[in-house]
């Protein structure tokens, strides 16, 4: 390999990996004065709860993510695995806030029933006279302005 593309290559490998800490939040904040959300971060990072984060406690995370991107095992990780890691956690998340909206009866699963019982729920929020039917008129403007649908092609005032 050329000295070019050795360089290019550790270069490519830095910045993947930049990314990985960056966009998973592998690299955790240590507490400090933000309150309780960076107590929240300290103590999960203190897997011993000792009061104390080492480094193996502080790279764990990171490490973590790292293998789970890594699909083939080899040690490094593309920027296809990468990105199919992060499509993966962003699919999961959109998933956990479906069923935490959907979910009325706390079974972490929607039925049918639920989701048409939301349905009318905010049908009936639309149907600001009652007449069991939503006009354009009671439509929320974000419906209105997209003609109904996301990336329609109704007026944008």
């Amino acid at each position: 390999m050329t000295t070019f593309r050795k360089t290019t290559f550790h270069k490519t490998t830095i910045a993947l990996l930049a990314a990985i800490v960056t966009v998973t939040g592998a690299g955790y904040a240590m507490a400090d004065e933000r309150g309780p959300r960076g107590a929240e971060r300290f103590e999960r990072l203190d897997a011993d709860s000792s009061g104390s984060v080492t480094f193996a406690e502080f790279s764990a995370p990171m490490l973590e993510r790292f293998n789970e991107a890594d699909a083939d095992d080899n040690g490094v990780v593309t920027a296809e695995e990468i990105a199919a890691a992060l499509e993966g956690r962003r699919a999961e998340r959109m998933a956990e806030r479906m069923i935490e909206r959907f979910d009325i009866d706390g079974d972490e699963q929607v039925s049918a029933d639920e989701l048409v019982n939301r349905q009318e729920k905010m049908f009936a929020l639309m149907d600001r006279d009652d007449s069991g039917a939503v006009t354009e008129d009671e439509l929320p403007r974000r419906f209105a302005r997209h003609g109904g649908q996301r990336g329609g092609s109704g007026d944008r005032n």
